[in-house]
Order: structure tokens, then C-alpha cells, then sequence
């Protein structure tokens, strides 16, 4: 039996108050439930773009849009400002079969059903967990923390995690350590290059913590007798190897689960085949490059563009919103998206996308 994901983007009305705005998306959101013919208890997964965590933490998990609606689900927040006047979006993603269960415990949140499961983990250290650790040791916590719950259900991170989103503090300083925390950790997990390693995206992004230099977000997934339909995503014409440039992920990791297949589509950039940055300076043409890109991760799995179930944008300069605003417009009118400010882990790289494709 396939069962269908459900994704969307929710941005409220600008240039209101954060309580209007927490207010207008739970209407948005219930709405979007209504007319997927869902309820609240078939969310999987919310995750929250605030554009100032250390003041609107508070009142978002406060609000019964993240205490009571998505209280169910994996919740996660990130402060990377959206570009359009809100003050919080919200990207969610839905299932429903008769029979599948949802366990939310701390930061941990299990859904099962037919003996496959997804597990969700949400890592934002506490001002002690952080203190006195550099950007390679919070990656490494980060890391460790979820193999731990892994192994508590049974699994583990070399063969069970599929995606990873690491939200970096001054990323332009601070990458290196979490690149070598995370290489370091898949040496002693015994992820190589020539077997596979995690689809990932790394980008600028901040908690309510100053001592926090790494947040993270870990989807895991146990396919069952699906395993071996796990594909890691490659376009050798068009994108190198991570690993040639000293870092560890995949481009992108297609799944089967629960009849639907998933294509996680790893943050993205104008990069050519030899792993350097295309049309420096042009956030336009390196728009055009770095969805070529995505759209030859998703054909080595019999996919298109056209089945991205939505995008993260990430512009590492405000002054190109319009102009990606247009962009996103123009080409992508049918599929939901959110333009944040991020800096990308290179200087060069105006823009970085992110999403999931599924059929």
C-alpha cells in the first residue's frame, strides 16, 4: 500500500505582530489539513524559521499552534530571517494510514507502521551542553546523541540515518570544525566514500543560545525489506564527489517507504564537475546552475523537477530577495517554497537550495 507524503510551506500575512502571525499560520495550517482531508495527528514533522529566536521562542512555544497542534510531531525551530516582512514560516510534512502510530519524547519522535519507521531528532544544546566546545566537538555531540537514540531502537548511523540539516554560527568561520567533526565521526562509524555517507545540508543559522555554534536535525529511516532499494544520488557531469573536496555527504539519497519514494535533495549550489563555484557574482546564473544540478541528482532516479514536493532557499545576500523572489516566481510557481537568509558554507556561493522530491 503506498501512502502519500504531504509537504507544504506556510508564511503568514508581513508586517504584523509576531502573535498575528503565529495566530494566521495555525489558521493556514488547520486549512491545509482540512483540505488534504488531514487532522493535526497525521503531522510527521514541523520545522519553524524564525528571524529572531532569542525573542520569539517564547511566544512560539507558548502559542497552541507549536503546543497543541504540532505537539505530536517533530517539531524543530531555526532563527534564518525570511526576506519578505514575517516574522515565522513554517515548513510541515503529513502522512496517514489507519494504524500508523506517532511517539514524541523530549527531542526524539518515532512514526510507525507495516514494520517501517521514520525517527526524527532535534539537537539544540543547552548554554552547559555548549559551553567550552568548539564547532568540531558540538558536531560531534550532535552526532553521538543520535547514534545513541538509534541504537536504543535498534538502528544505527551508518545504516539507517538518511538526512542531516546542520544550522552553523557564523558559518564562514565555524564550518571547517563542523566539516572535521563530522569526518571524524564517520571515520569511526565507517562511512566512506566508496560506500556512502549522509545527505546533509550545512548552513548559516542561529538558536536562542549564543553558546550554541551547531544545531542540528537528523531524519533516520528503517525501510524493512526496502533497504536495498537505497540509492545515494550522483551527476558526475555536472557535481563532483563531496569527498574530493575534504567533505563528507551525499548529494542527494532516494528511499522507499511506505510505498512512496523519497529523493532527499541535499542543500545545492553552482558547482561544476570539478567542484568549483559556477558564474561567481550572478545569483541569477548561479540559480539556473544549481537547479540543473538538482534536477540531474533527482533523473539518476527516474525523477524530474516537476516531483520536488517543495524548496528552502538560502541567499547569502539580502540585496538579491526581489531578484530570487521573481526567480522562484517565474519558474516554480507550482511548488511551495521559503527564501531565508543563510549564508552558504562558501563565500562564493550566493544561493544554496534544499528539498524533497517524492513520487
Amino acid at each position: 500500500m503506498r501512502i502519500p507524503a504531504h509537504f507544504t510551506i506556510l508564511s503568514p500575512t508581513p508586517n504584523t505582530s509576531l502573535s498575528a502571525q503565529l495566530d494566521e499560520t495555525e489558521r493556514l495550517l488547520v486549512a491545509w489539513l482540512d483540505g488534504k482531508g488531514l487532522r493535526a495527528d497525521h503531522l510527521v514533522q514541523a520545522r519553524f524559521y524564525l528571524t529572531d529566536a532569542a525573542n520569539s521562542l517564547p511566544l512560539l512555544t507558548a502559542h497552541t499552534l507549536y503546543n497543541k497542534v504540532c505537539a505530536g510531531c517533530a517539531r524543530s525551530w531555526i532563527e534564518q530571517p525570511m526576506l519578505d516582512g514575517t516574522k515565522v514560516a513554517l515548513q510541515v510534512w503529513a502522512l496517514h494510514a489507519e494504524g500508523m502510530e506517532r511517539h514524541a519524547e523530549g527531542n526524539v519522535t518515532r512514526v510507525s507502521h507495516a514494520g517501517q519507521q521514520l525517527l526524527f531528532e532535534t539537537f539544540r544544546p543547552s548554554i552547559d551542553e555548549a559551553h567550552g566546545l568548539d564547532a568540531d566537538a558540538q558536531t560531534r555531540l550532535s552526532f553521538h546523541r543520535h547514534a545513541a537514540t538509534l541504537a536504543h531502537h535498534g538502528l544505527t548511523l551508518k545504516d539507517h540515518c538518511q538526512r542531516t540539516w546542520f544550522f552553523v554560527r557564523d558559518i564562514d568561520r565555524h564550518y571547517g570544525g563542523v566539516v572535521s567533526g563530522r569526518n571524524a565521526v564517520f571515520a569511526d562509524e565507517g562511512l566512506t566514500a566508496d560506500d556512502h555517507f549522509i545527505a546533509s545540508t550545512g548552513i548559516g543559522g542561529y538558536t536562542d543560545n549564543a553558546q550554541a555554534i551547531v544545531a542540528a536535525d537528523f531524519l533516520s529511516a528503517d525501510t524493512g525489506a526496502n533497504d536495498a532499494n537505497i540509492r545515494y544520488l550522483k551527476a558526475l557531469d555536472y557535481l563532483n564527489p563531496t569527498a574530493e573536496y575534504g567533505v563528507a555527504f551525499e548529494r542527494g539519497t532516494a528511499i522507499t517507504l511506505w510505498g512512496t519514494r523519497y529523493r532527499f535533495i541535499s542543500g545545492t549550489a553552482s558547482i561544476d564537475s570539478h567542484g568549483q563555484c559556477v558564474h561567481r557574482g550572478d545569483v541569477v546564473r548561479q540559480a539556473d546552475r544549481l537547479f540543473i544540478n538538482i534536477g540531474k541528482l533527482l533523473e539518476d532516479d527516474g525523477a524530474t523537477l516537476a516531483d520536488m514536493a517543495y524548496y528552502i532557499v538560502y541567499l547569502r545576500d539580502i540585496a538579491d530577495t526581489d531578484t530570487i523572489s521573481r526567480y522562484m516566481a517565474k519558474h516554480y510557481p507550482h511548488t511551495p517554497y521559503l527564501i531565508t537568509e543563510a549564508r552558504v558554507c562558501r563565500p562564493e556561493w550566493l544561493i544554496e537550495v534544499e528539498g524533497i522530491a517524492t513520487t
